[in-house]
């Protein structure tokens, strides 16, 4: 057998070689299209069992009592509100990301016959920081540069002036404004 017939059969079993391995890449792709396709089929059919058990609604009409007149009232109307407490949360995480410093938040709760009013001021005195209201027993509170364990220091003196509790959430990495809110807020719930 001369070298050119030997390298023609070593291409030849090359093309076949490389022919195979498109058509297993082909036939994978169909596969997978399949199955996708029969994914997206399932969807579709369950979207449609769904809709088709949708009733339209009933003209039923049943009797609402009119709002009273008037605003409702505000919680602590002297203390700024939850869209206040977002902006500084989301201004002290801008300040604590270009620093490198800390930034805790905390939530207190009033307890017992004392007042929110009076909670806000012991806040402002013991931790030199705005409260913000919260709910109608609660206020928060942003402690730049401060971590979880000082604020929950802060808080035990807040308790120790008026009866309270209360509970903090510092800022974790990547953690954005909004979210470090909703974990105090959240929170508070089982607290």
């Amino acid at each position: 057998m001369s070298t050119s017939a030997g390298i023609l059969l070593l291409l030849l079993g090359c093309v076949v070689a490389a022919l195979a391995v498109v058509a297993l890449a082909l036939r994978r792709r169909a596969l997978l299209s399949a199955r996708r396709d029969a994914g997206l089929a399932t969807v579709a059919k369950r979207i449609d069992d769904a809709v088709a058990s949708l009733r339209p609604p009933s003209a039923r009409v049943e009797h609402v009592s009119a709002p009273p007149r008037g605003p409702a009232p505000l919680v602590g109307e002297a203390l700024p509100g939850r869209a206040a407490l977002v902006d500084a949360v989301a201004s002290g995480v801008a300040v604590a990301r270009a620093d490198g410093a800390r930034l805790t938040a905390a939530l207190v709760r009033v307890s017992g016959a004392e007042h929110v009013e009076k909670l806000a001021g012991d806040v402002r005195e013991v931790a030199g920081v705005t409260a913000y209201a919260v709910g109608p027993d609660s206020v928060a509170l942003v402690l730049p540069g401060v971590g979880r364990a000082d604020a929950l220091g802060l808080l035990a003196r807040v308790e120790a002036r008026c009866a309270s509790t209360g509970m903090a959430v510092e800022l974790e990495p990547g953690e954005e404004a909004t979210e470090l809110v909703c974990r105090l807020l959240g929170s508070s719930t089982g607290a």
